[in-house]
């Protein structure tokens, strides 16, 4: 073969070579186009299914926040009988069953949590029954049934946690595998263009820019993505924090876990709640985490700003400079009181000190979020003050602030099953206030009610703590003292009325006379063995005390002797 036929032949070979690497090129880009169309509609349908997942969670949220205030309505019902509350909770109940649907129509494409919520569309109707024909025998099946949907919403949000970890795990995979796949079919464009063809040079150029678009896809998609897992973990931290509430008893440990779950939501700072005492006219600190500076134990509500204005108020430096007045000397630079109320009662105010502008960003980040923690807490802390002060009311007698009658026959049948159990003596005081009726005659009912106070504070003043004092009826009164045998009974019963002899009464500037009293002493097991036997017993003994003369203490053994 001459070189003109190889001279001639080059141009067929390069004809071929060119249209051929073309036709290879063409082919892996539309190869490459495809297959980063394919992962990017993947994607973006994963994100989809994240996106659904974190609006179902959402909207399960507000349905457990709308059956804890069902709840609270509920027993607000049944402890004041307002038929504002029983209309606040059928309020309630109708805006769940409009929720409803929009759940169910959510999870179609999920036959068991469809299924689910379907159990809890019945539960639903038949809670609404319910609560429409409420009465003092149906609270307990309206408590059964919230705590049944409450089970049953928690497995559906349970289930929901799980496929949103799952999709976002799936979602995660795609961008890879696209990334991944995406650069392969770009090194291997960019190889066969730089080799063979420059004048696809501005074919790579776009394939370039598309990638950089992809890239910028999965940036916005990935910081999304750590958008919602932070939001599910304040879900989270504020679900905890709403059950560690419901399981406190006291108003403090209410205060205690606020203050320990605003620590874990806001690293960096410290604070404090805070209560307005009974007298309304002193704030004072009940819990507290990290060491707020400055931060008073005590002082007046007008102090706080946030307290005067009955809104979460911060106070930022080069924003607002106004300081509260609760701090020694000079408050710090940066921090926030917000209000703790409920019911239309003011109870409190969180106080929160950004120390550190890390901690300040967090915490303006977090603003809706510590709101909400305030009115779990605000109610929690209502509930249980209402509860307090109704039990309160059932025990104790009204005039005295002494345990009533019925809490008396309660403390004494344990006190003897005490008693018995570890073979211990146990004495009961039956005691009356000499002349009483002629207190009442003389100066009025009002210093009749002034000597029976004094009395119950001497009384407070000189038994011991795990005594049982009680109003036992009008002028008389009752002790019950366990671990206490003759001697030490009638000693005790001595000290007290020598005490209340002692006692300076006045009434409207007018000196009272003297106090006295007369005592009966009955002890187990040597008296009686039985509350209703001491108690006769003890009553014997004072009826003989007041034979004998008044002022005097007289034991129910002597006292059966002489009957």
């Amino acid at each position: 073969m001459t070189t003109s036929d190889k001279n001639r032949q080059r141009p067929v070979r390069f004809i071929g070579i060119f249209f051929g690497s073309a036709a290879i090129t063409v082919s892996l880009i539309c190869a490459g186009g495809y297959t980063v169309f394919s992962n990017m509609r993947a994607a973006e349908a994963e994100r989809g299914w994240v996106d659904h997942s974190q609006t179902l969670l959402s909207g399960l949220q507000t349905r457990s926040s709308r059956l804890d205030r069902l709840d609270s309505s509920i027993q607000l019902y049944v402890s004041t009988g307002e038929r504002s509350h029983l209309r606040n909770a059928v309020s309630t109940v109708s805006q769940m069953e409009v929720s409803q649907l929009q759940l169910q129509e959510m999870t179609a494409d999920n036959k068991q949590q469809l299924q689910r919520l379907q159990k809890m569309d019945v539960d639903l109707h038949a809670l609404s029954h319910t609560i429409n024909n409420i009465d003092a025998q149906s609270r307990t099946v309206v408590e059964q049934q919230i705590m049944t949907m409450r089970n049953d919403l928690a497995l559906v949000q349970q289930e929901e946690r799980r496929l949103l970890t799952e999709r976002t795990e799936h979602f995660n995979h795609s961008s890879y595998r696209s990334f991944v796949v995406t650069i392969s079919f770009l090194g291997l464009s960019l190889l066969i263009v730089g080799v063979l063809f420059a004048v696809l040079f501005r074919d790579a150029l776009r394939r370039t820019e598309d990638e950089e678009k992809l890239l910028n896809a999965k940036r916005e998609l990935e910081s999304n993505v750590n958008k919602l897992t932070m939001r599910a973990d304040e879900s989270s931290l504020l679900t905890t924090a709403r059950d560690e509430l419901q399981l406190c008893t006291t108003s403090r440990d209410a205060h205690e876990s606020l203050a320990r779950h605003l620590d874990l939501m806001l690293p960096g700072t410290s604070g404090a709640t805070l209560v307005i005492n009974n007298s309304r006219r002193m704030v004072e600190i009940v819990a507290r985490w990290g060491n707020p500076k400055g931060l008073l134990d005590g002082f007046d509500p007008d102090s706080c700003c946030g307290l005067r204005g009955g809104k979460i108020r911060w106070r930022r430096k080069g924003k607002t400079e106004l300081h509260c007045t609760h701090f020694v000397g000079t408050g710090p630079d940066n921090y926030v009181c917000v209000p703790l109320a409920a019911h239309g009662e003011t109870q409190g105010f969180l106080f929160i000190c950004c120390d550190t502008p890390a901690a300040l960003a967090i915490s303006l980040e977090r603003e809706p979020l510590i709101q909400e923690m305030c009115e779990l807490g605000s109610l929690s802390i209502a509930s249980l003050n209402l509860r307090s002060k109704l039990e309160g009311q059932s025990i104790r007698d009204g005039l005295t602030g002494l345990f009533n009658r019925h809490f008396m026959e309660i403390s004494l049948e344990r006190e003897l099953h005490r008693a018995a159990r570890h073979r211990t003596s146990l004495a009961v005081l039956m005691m009356d206030v000499d002349h009483f009726k002629q207190f009442n005659d003389t100066f009025g009912h009002e210093a009749g009610d002034i000597v029976l106070r004094s009395v119950a504070e001497c009384f407070r003043k000189t038994v011991r703590d795990e005594d049982v004092i009680c109003r036992y009826g009008g002028e008389e009164f009752l002790i019950i003292m366990p671990d206490c045998d003759e001697h030490a009974a009638s000693s005790k019963a001595e000290m007290i009325r020598a005490a209340v002899s002692e006692l300076k009464t006045q009434f409207r500037g007018e000196a009272l006379r003297s106090i006295t009293l007369s005592v009966g002493v009955a002890v187990y097991p040597l008296t009686a063995e039985n509350g209703s036997d001491l108690i006769r017993f003890a009553d014997n003994a004072l009826y003989r005390a007041k034979k004998q003369g008044r002022d005097r203490v007289v034991l129910a053994e002597n006292a059966l002797h002489l009957i």
